[in-house]
């Protein structure tokens, strides 16, 4: 019986790396801009502005897949692929050991969180409905002091949250709390009590 345990153990293990692998890959934020100008009339319209790079050897040929998912009242409530490489064939795999895009996200005055990540040759374009009420989305990310952190292979990734803030009880409102917390983010709702946010993750494969 110990045998047969110690063998299913193994099989787990050698499973487990076959599907999800440790590689060599950061990823980085720049937040840059060309102009003073250009960050104001981002700022005017309410358009949140990131850009995403990726660095390492495992990069090379692979392909990737961005999701967004919704989640309401603390609880998951939607998917969407806002791209899979796979489907523009060798125009989507990745050919260098560095990989970048923008993403630009709004919430729209018809009630729709709207995404937008643009690549060097295409682009793609997701949106998703909010309720009425619901204001006050931003783009954040994790890595809070951090300047890179390393993303695996064959294994989604939470890269980004567009969230509400969390309201204090003295009437303040935070982001930075909330997405450098250090807790699941899938945990943010139940946690903060913020009615609704979204998650963006990358799956490198």
């Amino acid at each position: 019986m110990k045998k047969l345990l110690l063998l299913l153990a193994i099989v787990f293990l050698l499973m487990t790396n076959i599907f999800a692998t440790e590689s060599d890959i950061k990823m980085q934020f720049n937040y840059k801009y060309d102009s003073p100008d250009i960050l104001s009339i981002l700022r005017f319209e309410g358009i949140n502005f990131d850009k995403v790079t990726f660095v390492g050897e495992d990069l090379k040929d692979k392909h990737f897949i961005i999701s967004i998912k919704e989640f309401t009242n603390g609880k998951f409530a939607k998917q969407v692929v806002a791209l899979d490489s796979n489907e523009l064939g060798d125009l989507g795999k990745i050919k260098s050991n560095t990989f970048s895009f923008r993403v630009l996200s709004k919430r729209t005055m018809d009630n729709l969180a709207r995404f937008q990540f643009q690549f060097d040759r295409f682009s793609s374009e997701k949106e998703l409905k909010v309720g009425e009420k619901l204001n006050g989305f931003v783009m954040k990310n994790f890595l809070g002091a951090k300047n890179e952190t390393a993303i695996p292979v064959n294994e989604s990734t939470y890269i980004m949250t567009y969230m509400m803030p969390y309201d204090h009880k003295d009437g303040s409102k935070s982001y930075c709390e909330v997405a450098q917390s250090g807790i699941n983010p899938e945990e943010f709702g139940t946690k903060y009590a913020i009615p609704t946010y979204f998650l963006i993750d990358i799956k490198f494969q």
